[in-house]
This record gives structure tokens, C-alpha cells and sequence, in this order.
């Protein structure tokens, strides 16, 4: 076999073995990913569960009051 015949195929060798090492880089970032987004989803779907409870009154502590901002005229 000659020598151009050697280049080409090895050659076709490295793109193959490149093409394989970049999906498999790329399944396992997007198998982190999703990993990192399922963690966030449970973590924001808890955080919003935990508001519609309302603010947690303390008994022992004293009566809440709410407060409101006021605005001021100025003249």
C-alpha cells in the first residue's frame, strides 16, 4: 500500500476517533446538566411551597405586624 493510501486512512482514523470522543464529551456534560436542572427544579418547586405556607409566626415571640411603605409628599 502506499504512502497517500496510509495518510488517507489514517487520516479517516483520527476524524472517527474524534467524532467519538466529542459525543461521548458531549453526552456526559448534558447527562450533568440535567442532573444540575432536576436539582434546581426540586430545590425552586420546595422554595415555592414553602411561601404559600405564609410567613412562620413564632408563638412565643409576640404578635406580627405587618408593615406598609408610605410614601412622603413633599411640597
Amino acid at each position: 500500500m502506499g504512502p497517500f493510501w496510509e495518510i488517507i486512512l489514517f487520516a479517516i482514523l483520527i476524524f472517527y476517533v474524534f467524532t467519538l470522543t466529542i459525543k461521548w464529551v458531549f453526552r456526559r456534560k448534558m447527562r450533568k446538566l440535567e442532573k444540575k436542572m432536576e436539582e434546581f427544579g426540586q430545590y425552586m418547586s420546595q422554595k415555592e411551597s414553602e411561601e404559600h405556607k405564609g410567613p412562620h409566626i413564632d408563638p412565643n415571640i409576640g404578635e406580627y405586624t405587618d408593615f406598609e411603605e408610605i410614601e412622603q409628599k413633599t411640597s
